[in-house]
């Protein structure tokens, strides 16, 4: 009898440990490609090719600037468990990216960026109030043009199949949709500056949205000069030019303290508004932000 009792234990025991590993648990842990992103518009379109597939570390956090950060310890101790790094070409990775590497020897390195031919920061500027001032940074902010994120996209795409070929037709599937609804929000912007005529001048304080910009016709004027607030000349000039353009709103982007943009806001006349380069809901947020540059086209 008591041997019986001690089987009925040993097989309860034997029942409780499996039901610890649900088959769930498993492929979640095993199957799972872990990459690390830049920052989080990156993140959107990776799990939006990814899927349930993907884990995805962000390595800019929300409200940091990716022009001046510097990554935690611990983070360096978690690129360990990624196989790839999907670098966007900010300047914190210019001075970074070896690092990663050394952290992470058979860590890949991706560059969302190629394939597309990236202006300066310095020519971002068509007008510039200094011209002899030179500035050779690639400009990074692909991303915030529909037609450049579908080329990021698809380099996205291109790393998951390389470190995950099972899963082909998966990532291709989520690839062909999500270009689809990049596509979508392309025209719902091109149709926001339809006509808009000699009216296609914006006012920013960080040079973010040169592909922007030129994507649908526009122009920005920047305050921030290759990551550098202006000299005292060169932020008289940019006063003068504001108030003759009748510029009325200065956009200016969260990760960035806004207390010199409002003293220049004040000194013009114009209201801060937040246009978020790095929000995650890329779509939602860059169509919103196209409306707001819609009502502020002089």
């Amino acid at each position: 009898m008591s041997l019986i009792v001690q089987s009925t234990k040993l097989i309860l025991i034997f029942i409780a440990v499996i039901s610890t590993l649900l088959p769930g648990k498993i492929y979640a842990a095993d199957t799972r490609t872990t990459v690390c992103v830049a920052i989080s518009p990156q993140a959107f379109f990776v799990k939006k090719i990814g899927g349930q597939y993907v884990r995805i570390m962000v390595m800019v956090p929300p409200g940091a600037s990716p022009a001046t950060y510097e990554p935690k310890p611990r983070q360096l101790a978690a690129l360990s468990q990624c196989t790839a790094y999907l670098a966007q070409g900010l300047p914190f990775e210019s001075a970074w990216l070896e690092r990663f590497k050394k952290s992470n020897p058979t860590m890949r390195i991706v560059r969302c960026y190629a394939g597309v031919e990236r202006v300066t920061l310095e020519s971002s500027f068509k007008k510039k109030i200094n011209p002899q001032r030179r500035v050779l940074f690639p400009d990074p902010h692909i991303w915030l043009s529909p037609p450049l994120a579908i080329i990021e996209a698809r380099n996205i795409l291109r790393a998951l199949v390389s470190q995950d070929p099972s899963r082909v037709k998966y990532y291709q599937d989520n690839y062909r949709q999500l270009v689809k609804r990049i596509v979508d929000l392309d025209l719902k912007i091109q149709n926001l500056f339809l006509q808009i005529g000699g009216h296609n001048t914006f006012l920013v304080y960080h040079p973010a949205w040169a592909y922007f910009a030129w994507t649908y016709g526009l122009q920005q004027v920047a305050i921030e000069k290759g990551g550098k607030k202006p000299l005292a000349n060169d932020l008289k000039q940019l006063i003068l030019l504001a108030r003759k353009k009748g510029f009325k709103y200065l956009f200016i982007q969260p990760q960035i303290s806004s207390h010199s943009a409002q003293v220049i806001a004040n000194s013009i006349g114009a209201k801060l508004v937040i246009a978020d380069p790095l929000a995650r809901q890329w779509d939602t947020n860059l169509l919103a932000v196209a409306q707001k540059i819609r009502k502020a086209l002089r």
